[in-house]
């Protein structure tokens, strides 16, 4: 029961649209981590939830829309990797069927939070700000609770033996496939990330990070940001930034 509530809650604060909320629990790392100290391994729960989290690196929500519900691919995808005791790359897989029933969800929020604004109005009219920001705190969360934070709360009370079942009961083919597709999906969320950010000119520092850990084996990832931070600030030393805004100028 306690699990199960702190899963409600955590699920509550994913839901909530608040800068805070996204920096420490939306995204899937976080998400995972979370899920897993709430189920005594934090560190299992990060690596699941950053495994997750790669496939989704192209994610953005244009406009209200969602291809994916990254909420729940991070919360309940972790859960059932936990719960199911399944492996990092079947966790992946699965997390992505999970955020596309998540997003019918989401499209269920967007909608019934478009009440709110059409009730601000008429607050406004009245010169009611008490009644206006009233809404602008519980309006969204009160929506979240139904919607995410009390199935999840059922889901961790009631679903975890079903899961497990229904996990014992896939064959092996479905399992290794799962697996197989996990592998790929980091690389499709690198693809679709790159698709968005790689320009001509930075190909040669990712060719360069590309060989250096294909070569070397080094998986500190650290190490690279360190790099890649000193690479950045050698390169805006030295005037490439003023150089290339010149240019666009003239």
């Amino acid at each position: 029961m306690v699990q199960a509530l702190l899963m409600g809650l955590l699920a509550l604060l994913n839901g909530i649209q608040w800068p805070l909320s996204w920096w420490l629990i939306r995204e899937p790392i976080m998400a995972g981590f979370w899920v897993g100290l709430i189920y005594g391994d934090p560190v299992q729960g990060g690596i699941i939830g950053a495994t997750i989290n790669v496939a989704y690196l192209g994610w953005i929500s244009a406009g209200g829309a969602n291809a994916s519900d990254l909420y729940w691919a991070g919360l309940l995808g972790t859960f059932v990797a936990i719960q199911g005791g399944m492996s990092i790359e079947q966790s992946a897989a699965f997390a992505i069927p999970i955020g596309l029933l998540g997003n019918y969800v989401h499209v269920a929020y967007m909608t019934l939070a478009s009440f709110w604004p059409t009730r601000m109005d008429k607050l406004a009219d009245k010169g009611d700000w008490k009644g206006i920001r009233k809404i602008q705190m519980f309006g969204g969360p009160f929506i979240v609770l139904f919607l995410r934070a009390l199935p999840v709360f059922f889901i961790a009370l009631f679903g975890s033996e079903y899961i497990q079942i229904i996990i014992n009961s896939l064959p092996d083919w479905a399992m290794n496939g799962l697996g197989a597709v996990g592998k790929i999906l980091p690389a499709l969320g690198m693809s679709m990330l790159l698709k968005f950010m790689l320009k001509k000119e930075l190909i040669p520092f990712f060719i360069i990070g590309f060989a250096i850990a294909a070569y070397t084996g080094m998986t500190d990832l650290m190490m690279y940001v360190i790099i890649a931070v000193a690479i950045g600030l050698l390169m805006l030393k030295l005037g490439f930034a003023k150089e290339e805004g010149e240019t666009e100028n003239g």
